[in-house]
């Protein structure tokens, strides 16, 4: 896997509203990374190390996985609630 690439991926289906793609991402690059894969550079330059790449790594990529959870949700409870009030 491409770290980098990953990590820019996801970060740009975030800005585009892609969520699945972005969850997809996430999941990917967390997983890469939980075993022993190399982070991506993630805030600053990699003169910072690569166990605070890996944390703000871990940290996003769960972040991003849970934001996408909660909008499937409220997406779903928008629909029951349309259905509901047909």
């Amino acid at each position: 896997m491409d770290s980098q690439q990953t990590w820019i991926d996801m970060l740009d289906a975030l800005r585009h509203k892609k969520w699945d793609e972005a969850k997809e991402l996430a999941d990917a690059l967390y997983e890469w990374i939980r075993k022993g894969g190399f982070p991506p550079v993630t805030i600053g330059d990699e003169s910072l190390g690569k166990n605070w790449h890996k944390t703000i790594a871990t940290f996003t990529c769960l972040a991003v996985a849970n934001k996408v959870d909660d909008i499937r949700k409220r997406r779903e409870r928008r629909q029951s609630a349309t259905k509901g009030g047909d």
